[in-house]
């Protein structure tokens, strides 16, 4: 009886746990900015030319955080996107159309 009743509550917490996390919209940052649309695909990297932390696909949404570097070809822009919204990274500029 005793182990009954704690499967029954361990089988409960874990379905209300899942039910709140899956409520909880996911969030790289709290930060805003502009959205840009990625116009082919996209590497995120975790820092401009560094590491490539996912593909992003054409047509898809990219939040806009902090822009860095000058010209279209050394500007990157950090943020994250529509795909991945609850990981941050970096992106060529030039592969962003607002």
């Amino acid at each position: 009886m005793k182990h009954k009743l704690v499967r029954a509550v361990a089988v409960v917490a874990i379905a209300f746990a899942g039910s709140a996390v899956a409520a909880a919209p996911a969030h790289a940052s709290e930060l805003g900015g502009p959205l840009c649309i990625t116009n082919q695909p996209t590497w995120l990297r975790d820092q401009p030319w560094g590491s490539v932390l996912r593909t992003l696909s054409p047509g898809r949404g990219f939040r806009v955080h902090w822009a860095y570097g000058g010209s279209d070809i050394g500007a990157w822009y950090y943020g994250h996107g529509a795909e991945a919204p609850g990981q941050d990274g970096w992106i060529p500029a030039g592969n962003c159309n607002f």
